[in-house]
């Protein structure tokens, strides 16, 4: 099942008022490349023999993410603009999503209660983690998750009997106090659906079991970036590997953002490497190689 993020018009109209990151047409190329060289590096050697067309294409969404780290420039526009295929366009961003690079959320149509035109967010741009914060892009996912972990447990008609727990009538007074009370809540806290390996490796680090649902939410999301095969529950140790990296270059000052983005980061980047040795487990022609080399 595929899950659209839906933009309001006034999250929209807050990121296109942001502050851009490239002040003037310097810092703006400057920008631009630095995006360029990590399409690049999906391509690989294929990217020189990609339509001069297509490159040229896919230069003007880095041009444009460089200001903001996202464009919303229809593919058709952008297809007319270089002479190429709409499906041309479709099949660049959906190359770039596949291997993390591109973050696609939608804009709520006006005239329809549906998604309207793509907002693509380059995951590599620095103000890609306020983008996260405010659309939160991690409680998307983790919610989802959540929301489907509890619909395949049991039957429908299972379902139809329970009472959901959020809908009980509570006494006014109870409610107050919970919307005041200011109580920390300890890891023994955290949501059923995180792992506990996951949850033990943080706790001496982030005891609350807010932080710890943040930091698995970022984990998810990077897990739905890089839209790997093998379910997230297997890769726990992946996760938990990735913290401990992030520990400890904090520990020696190498993180020059906020411990989050840089988590975010260092879990992307593993997953992509897992996403690639999966992209080649599954190719018939590197198998035969391996089972060649094997014999």
């Amino acid at each position: 099942m595929t899950v659209s993020r839906m933009l309001s018009n006034e999250e929209f109209k807050q990121m296109m008022s942001y502050k851009p990151y490239a002040n003037n047409q310097k810092e703006q190329q400057s920008m631009k490349l630095k995006l360029l060289k990590v399409v690049e590096d999906v391509y690989g050697d294929a990217y020189y023999r990609l339509k001069k067309e297509t490159r040229q294409a896919i230069d003007m969404m880095c041009w444009l993410s460089a200001e903001r780290g996202f464009f919303f420039a229809k593919d058709d526009y952008l297809a007319n603009r270089h002479d190429i295929s709409d499906r041309t366009i479709r099949n660049v961003a959906k190359k770039l999503r596949e291997h993390g690079v591109l973050f696609t959320v939608y804009r709520r149509s006006t005239k329809q209660n549906g998604r309207s035109a793509p907002v693509h967010l380059f995951v590599d741009h620095p103000y890609f983690s306020y983008w996260e914060e405010l659309l939160n892009l991690s409680d998307f996912q983790t919610d989802f998750q959540t929301e489907n972990a509890e619909i395949t447990c049991g039957s429908k008609d299972e379902e139809a009997k329970k009472v959901p727990t959020y809908s009980l009538p509570l006494k006014k007074s109870f409610n107050k106090y919970i919307r005041k009370d200011e109580t920390v809540l300890d890891e023994s806290f955290a949501p059923s659906h995180i792992p506990k390996s996951f949850i033990l490796a943080v706790k001496p680090f982030f005891g609350q079991a807010k932080e710890i649902y943040k930091l698995w939410g970022k984990a998810l999301l990077a897990y739905r970036i890089t839209r790997l095969d093998t379910p997230l529950e297997e890769l726990t140790e992946l996760v938990v590997q990735a913290f401990k990296e992030s520990i400890f270059s904090h520990k020696h000052r190498r993180i020059k953002s906020s411990f989050n983005a840089y988590f975010f980061g260092t879990m992307r980047n593993m997953m992509t490497v897992e996403k690639r040795r999966e992209i080649m487990n599954n190719d018939p022609i590197f198998t035969q190689f391996k089972a060649y080399m094997e014999s």
